[in-house]
């Protein structure tokens, strides 16, 4: 018996049938497409497929012809035995970065990670799915115990859409991987302004009124986040804040005081400067084996960790006080380490 909605759908089964049964490798004549519609119940003929075809790539093809956009279309295979489905908006290379990507993401809990992954796959054939399935393997990878994190992101782009105020309780976990709520458990009221992306977790940038300054909050530590009523404070003080560079002058979106920092590095750690802080016009010879670059950060116990980090590849020049900032922190970590051995004698 015909589906009931046979003439309307016939097309768009047709579309279906292309997209997931179909690339440049696997193609259809019109009349295994048409043998594939009677299965349905969709009545169909050869001749009404290559209607079907022609109809597709009328409306495959977009009508402002941007400059390099890429639109799917219908061809012909190259003996003219079949036709499939070609120029999808992703090749089997994007799909395949895409899912690394998120396979490799902390942020994203296992069941989560799953669901995008398998969602990703159906933006290509069948065929090109299973190659996908076999070749993803990302080892060791950690992943997030939190599952309420699209949750919390949701409410937190909602906000900072209608102008509002988010509510969550923030907590750390214990040796024993038990959360424990800071504040006793209260709830932390901020003022949403950005979600940012770093070292494989999400923050949320946000006005804090108690403390008068913007802090970040790692989404995936919040738990009961909601909207409130309340409108979202902090305007005067975004102005002294550049949203767009926040990332590059934190450690590990660690606050702190922003100051302009001069830096001396050898020529061979650019990579590692334009890494942090990006491409620019900044750095200043100062002999043949070294250069200088004078940048914006928060200074930060972090801050000085990653100084340190690179030993004696790179030398904090100015300003006085983070220089001095820098020595006591590297004499704090030698009289930690000396402390233990003089307890190991």
């Amino acid at each position: 018996m015909p589906h009931p909605h046979a003439r309307k759908m016939k097309l768009l089964e047709v579309m279906r049938i292309l997209e997931r049964d179909t690339d440049s490798e696997h193609f259809l004549s019109a009349s295994q497409i048409e043998q594939k519609l009677n299965s349905l119940d969709i009545p169909a003929e050869r001749k009404g497929v290559y209607d079907d075809i022609k109809v597709l790539n009328a409306f495959y093809t977009p009508n402002d012809r941007r400059k390099g956009a890429k639109h799917p279309t219908v061809e012909k295979e190259e003996n003219g035995m079949g036709y499939y489905l070609d120029n999808r908006t992703f090749s089997p290379a994007d799909l395949k970065l895409m899912i690394d990507a998120i396979k490799s993401s902390k942020f994203l809990s296992e069941a989560k990670t799953e669901e995008l992954v398998e969602g990703l796959r159906t933006l290509c054939s069948r065929y090109q799915a299973q190659s996908l399935r076999r070749d993803v393997i990302v080892p060791n990878r950690v992943k997030n115990m939190n599952s309420k994190i699209h949750n919390n992101v949701e409410f937190i782009t909602t906000a900072i859409n209608e102008g509002v105020q988010v509510k969550f309780r923030y907590f750390d976990y214990n040796v024993k991987q038990e959360r424990v709520f800071r504040k006793k458990g209260a709830f932390y009221t901020v003022s949403p302004y950005n979600l940012i992306y770093s070292d494989d977790n999400y923050y949320l940038l946000a006005y804090d009124a108690e403390q008068e300054d913007f802090r970040p909050f790692r989404v995936d530590r919040m738990a009961n986040c909601g909207l409130t009523e309340l409108r979202r404070a902090g305007e005067e003080a975004l102005k002294g804040l550049n949203l767009e560079n926040y990332q590059r002058y934190t450690f590990n979106m660690y606050g702190g005081e922003t100051k302009e920092v001069t830096l001396r590095f050898r020529n061979n750690m650019m990579n590692t400067v334009i890494d942090k802080f990006g491409r620019q016009n900044y750095a200043i010879p100062v002999d043949k084996d070294h250069f200088e670059v004078t940048v914006t950060v928060a200074v930060s116990p972090q801050f000085y960790g990653w100084v340190f980090g690179l030993k004696n590849y790179v030398t904090i020049v100015s300003p006085p006080d983070v220089v001095k900032g820098m020595a006591k922190h590297v004499e704090a970590v030698g009289k930690r380490y000396g402390l233990k051995l003089e307890k190991e004698k």
